[in-house]
């Protein structure tokens, strides 16, 4: 009998243990996945997820109700000049509820647009926008603060909140930006900053509509070009390549954590982030390349793998020195 009641504590002591294990372990998972998944529509893998961490970690942008953020939906002028505000520091809570139904604020003048109500969610942020001039209206009177922006508006509004000194433009910038345009000088600033998305083709599409991720996905590139971060497309060497001279004059190792690139110092340790999944390498330039027009990098083998698989090719990298 003695033995039998030993035999019953022992197995209630392993039960115990067992769940609390068991418990820590949904725990943990449960974590894992708050961490993958920042929204319910947007997870590790997404193409933007390293944009959308960040500006979410930073309050810049937030999801819905129901815990989506809606990535492919289309971004208004409204919502747009909301982020650049944030993402400036250029509006603080007091203003905006200073300048909100019962504010204090409020009796003021009304913005001169004809489809704008000192009532609507917005009203703070598009007057805190037209006071700094960041954005007007158009000919006919009114803002369209519904209006979906385009990729070149989104650029003009970024860089009119922060004062960019813009450069002379002497040439197309791309094949479909050109010289005489009002906005190649926005379109010129975004490509010295390596902070635009370039097709083969030497394309940027100036007037493709943005939706919420790409918008936000600008404003991260944005916000890390005035850290010297650079952007764009890396892929990685062949297996053939393998032992072959760099321009360096190193051989090809497709083990060793190397890159090819066009102007860094031969040596440059680079940081190379995934944006689909914000894992990062480091990297030693030791060879020129690539030669196609977009892709900025190529890694050694072991390098790509460090950072995606090697069934994605070519993949979007945001890119910084360390050392040089």
């Amino acid at each position: 009998m003695k033995i039998n009641r030993y035999i019953l504590g022992l197995l209630f002591i392993i039960g115990i243990l067992a769940s609390a294990t068991f418990v820590y372990a949904q725990d943990t998972q449960d974590e894992q996945n708050s961490d993958e998944n920042l929204y319910t529509d947007v997870s590790i893998g997404h193409p933007e997820y390293t944009a959308l961490k960040y500006l979410s970690e930073k309050e810049i942008i937030i999801g819905y109700k129901d815990g989506s953020f809606k990535p492919d939906s289309p971004i208004s002028r409204a919502e747009a000049l909301k982020i650049i505000l944030k993402a400036n520091n250029l509006i603080d809570p007091l203003y905006i509820k200073n300048n909100s139904l019962g504010g204090i604020n409020f009796t003021d003048g009304m913005l001169k647009f004809t489809d704008i109500y000192k009532s609507l969610w917005y009203y703070p942020y598009l007057k805190k926008g037209v006071e700094l001039g960041i954005v007007k209206g158009y000919e006919d009177g009114t803002f369209k603060p519904s209006k979906t922006v385009s990729r070149v508006e989104s650029f003009k509004m970024t860089m009119e909140s922060d004062d960019v000194t813009l450069p002379e433009v002497t040439q197309d910038p791309f094949n479909d930006v050109h010289v005489s345009q009002w906005f190649a000088p926005y379109i010129l600033e975004a490509k010295l900053r390596g902070i635009i998305y370039i097709t083969i083709q030497n394309n940027v599409n100036p007037g493709k509509e943005m939706t919420r991720s790409k918008f936000a996905e600008l404003i991260y590139r944005y916000i890390k070009s005035k850290e010297n971060h650079k952007f764009g497309k890396a892929s990685y060497y062949s297996d053939y390549l393998e032992g072959h001279g760099t321009s360096s004059g190193e051989p090809y190792t497709a083990t060793d954590l190397t890159a090819a690139n066009r102007t860094l110092p031969f040596g440059t340790i680079v940081r190379v982030t995934n944006l689909a999944n914000n894992e990062s390498v480091n990297v030693r330039i030791n060879d020129r390349g690539p030669y196609v027009t977009g892709r900025s990098l190529d890694l050694s083998k072991a390098a790509f793998q460090k950072i995606a698989n090697l069934g994605s090719g070519i993949i979007w990298v945001e890119y910084e020195v360390i050392t040089q």
